[in-house]
Parts: structure tokens; sequence; C-alpha cells
């Protein structure tokens, strides 16, 4: 691009010091709009420049990056690139670009777009939609500490959510027939809100479709184990309420500022979600409205017949519940309430970030094979250590803590080794979620 920097490194250079720091990682706030500032391009990766690092995964990195448009103008773009020592992972790749193949056919305003995925001197590449913003999980933590999120706003944003799943659940191929998409990892950490109201849903790394070749692997559980459905921890066919059900969970979280059913552990956690009964929003927010739980306790049904039929369904009685009470959201509303919880910190780059932006790209790069397992939230950062994601070895479920929000757990995971600490405790402990596994 004109007036870009003579000589940028290669996006492939690597043979900078190795700083290793977690400190390399930043979160940037740039918008879009022509008054941005224009950041200097650390690196090229073919026709994109480089900005800075967003979050690192153990599979991919994601990075900031500008794209040049044909009219001139450039705009900002989410690049996420597997890593080098992932690109001989047959799989791994496979899933990758069934991802990217999946996501670039859904166009939905509440949807995260993915705009391309290919290959760059050998290395595989996507790139997102960037949503200049805060997750919705940063929004829970953030409120906690105030007097929480308005009822009217939070139906606003699941009601968005739950349009956006009845779009990806209807979704046609070319061939016209149903994708049979099914998202199964609706969470905070995958709400993305920009400071300008949107509401997006993102990351469809382990969304699954009827055209795949291959089911889910038997005894695999996939997403965080904190929003999974009934059905799904005990590893039965999966349909589209699971994603109203894990819906229904990031609901009550929204309403209430307080995690659900996270209880320290995977067993303890699968225990509460298969046998606790169906949660009530006002036993711990008093001010929610009864028919605005009655949602919700729809929503998080047992039985997956009990349910609503469709995610439309339950936008729209969210959407009805607004219209009785207040008229619609606006992202108008949503922008202003953002404004009251977060500072101007939270939008823009640190004084120390800001400065690293303009060192030299090998310190950002230095460290790219120290990386953590999490693909995002966009602007967070690595996962807990190893040690820390190590599954209890009881069924006991522990008083839960009143917590800001909820900690993220292992999207993935086999199922069979959860079933043997299940037996192994069993002497010690009641035995309901062993005899649910074991069905």
């Amino acid at each position: 691009m004109p007036g870009d920097p003579p000589n940028l490194p290669s996006f492939f250079d690597d043979d900078g010091d190795d700083y290793g720091e977690e400190s390399t990682v930043v979160d940037l706030g740039i918008d879009e709009a022509p008054e941005i500032p224009h950041y200097p391009a650390l690196a090229r990766f073919g026709p994109f420049e480089i900005l800075g690092r967003i979050a690192r995964g153990g599979m991919a990195e994601i990075y900031l990056a500008r794209e040049p448009g044909s009219d001139g103008r450039a705009r900002h773009v989410v690049l996420k690139r597997v890593l080098p020592e992932r690109e001989d992972d047959a799989a791994f790749l496979q899933m990758f670009r069934d991802e990217a193949a999946m996501a670039t056919r859904l166009y939905h305003p509440n949807i995260c777009h993915v705009y391309e995925c290919g290959e760059i001197e050998s290395h595989t590449f996507m790139t997102l939609e960037w949503v200049y913003g805060a997750t919705l999980r940063k929004l829970i933590r953030r409120a906690a500490r105030a007097d929480g999120i308005p009822v009217r706003i939070a139906c606003h944003l699941i009601a968005r959510i739950a349009g956006a799943l009845d779009y990806v659940h209807g979704a046609t191929g070319v061939d016209g027939r149903a994708l049979d998409i099914i998202h199964r990892d609706v969470s905070p950490h995958n709400i993305m809100l920009g400071w300008d109201g949107r509401v997006k849903l993102l990351d469809f790394g382990i969304a699954k479709t009827s055209s795949d070749e291959t089911d889910t692997e038997d005894g695999v559980l996939k997403g965080k184990y904190a929003y999974l459905a009934p059905e799904q921890a005990r590893g039965e066919r999966l349909d589209k309420r699971v994603d109203i059900f894990a819906l229904g969970v990031v609901f009550y979280e929204t309403l209430t500022c307080r995690p659900l059913y996270h209880r320290g552990g995977v067993l303890p956690t699968l225990d509460a979600i298969l046998n606790e009964p169906v949660p009530s929003a006002r036993a711990v927010a008093p001010h929610v409205p009864p028919q605005v739980d009655a949602i919700l306790h729809r929503a998080l049904r047992k039985r997956a017949s009990d349910r609503y039929t469709s995610a439309g369904e339950m936008r729209d009685a969210l959407d009805d519940y607004l219209r009785r009470h207040g008229g619609a959201v606006t992202p108008d509303e949503v922008s202003s309430f953002m404004e009251q919880i977060f500072g101007q910190e939270d939008r823009n780059p640190l004084p120390e970030n800001a400065a690293k932006l303009t060192g030299s790209f090998q310190s950002l790069t230095g460290s790219l094979s120290m990386v953590s397992g999490s693909f995002g939230p966009f602007g967070q950062g690595g996962a807990r250590p190893t040690s820390e994601r190590a599954p209890q070895q009881t069924v006991t479920i522990p008083q839960p803590r009143p917590r800001a929000a909820a900690e993220e757990e292992e999207s993935t995971a086999p199922l069979w080794p959860w079933l043997v600490l299940a037996v192994t405790a069993a002497s010690a402990a009641a035995g309901g979620l062993t005899w649910w596994l074991l069905r």
C-alpha cells in the first residue's frame, strides 16, 4: 500500500530474540472509522499488514491485521493462522478448513462473518470480521462489580443471539438442502458486543453439520462443560436444542452475573447439569420479572422436548416481552450501558501496549510456540495452566461460590477417562453421575 514502511519483516521471519512473555499479547481497541490513528504495520502476511497479536492458541494464533481494499481504503480484519508446528496435522487442518467453509456461507447481522480461508507460502489462515468491543463474558464480570445488567438489555442481547442461532439452524447449502448446523459452543466467551451496540456470535470451530462425512466420535464431549446440555453430557445424538440450552445458561448468567453450573471440576459440573433442578434466576436476583424467569426456565429444561422448539421461538418470546415493557432495545442503549461499565482504557491500547506496537516484529513473534489452548475470545489472554484444568476425582458437588463470571473450561475432551474416574469415585460418593454416564 502507498505510504507503507519500506522494509517490513516477513510474517514468516521467526529468528529474533525469544522474549517469550505473556505481555507481548496485546488487546487492540482500534475502530475502522476514518479518524482512527494509523498504526504502523509490524510485518506482512501476503497482502495483509500485521498490526498486533490478539490471542494465542494451542493450534492457531490470532492477529489484528489491515487488509487493503480495491478502492484504496483498508479494513481491519482478524487473521487466524495455523501454527507452523500444526501444519502437518491433517485432521486439524481439515477441521480448520471445514470451519471456514461453513462460516463463509453464513450472512447474518448477529454473526461474526468469515471472509476467506487459504494458504500463503504454505501457511494456512482465515480472515474474519473484527468486532471492536468486548465479550459478553467481560461485560458480565464488570457488571457484577456494579449493579448488574439491566433485564431489558439482557433480554435484548440473548434475543439477538437466539435470532442468529435460528438462522444458523435453518441454513441451507447450495443445493437447497438443510445443513442442520449446530454451534455446540454457545457461551459468553463467544458473544462479542461492539462499542457501537452490535451483538455478534462467533467461533464455529466445533460446529457440526449434517453434510459432514463422519459424525462426532462416540464418547467425545465437545463444548465448554458448564454450557453442555444434559444430552451432550450423556453422549447422546444432538440436535439444535442443545444450543437453546446453552443459550439458557448464558441468559441466566447475564441476568444474575453469577455462574450457573461451574463447580470447579468436570464431574461436579456435569453432575449439576444432569441432576440439579431447573434453576430460577429470581432465587438469586429477585428483580428479574416472573415472565422473564419463565422464558429462562423453558430454555433450561432437562428434556430437549420440553424446551423451545427453535431458537426463533425463544427470540420471539424475548422480543414480545420487550415490546410489552418499554419497547425494543436499540444499539445506542447497549452502547450507553457499556460506556457506564467500561472505561476509556478498555477501548484503547494501554500506553505500554501502544509502545510495543512500534517495536520490532521479532519481539512479538519470538514466543509463538508458547501458546495456550484457547481460540477466543478475541482479546483475552491464554488459558489456565494444564495443572489447573485437571479433572476432580470425585462426584461430590461443592457449594458454588458467588463469582462474577465463569472460568473457561476445556473445549474438547474424551468422555471415557471421566467414566473411569467416576467409577473410581463411586465407592466414596453417590453414583448419580456415574449412572447417567454409563447409560
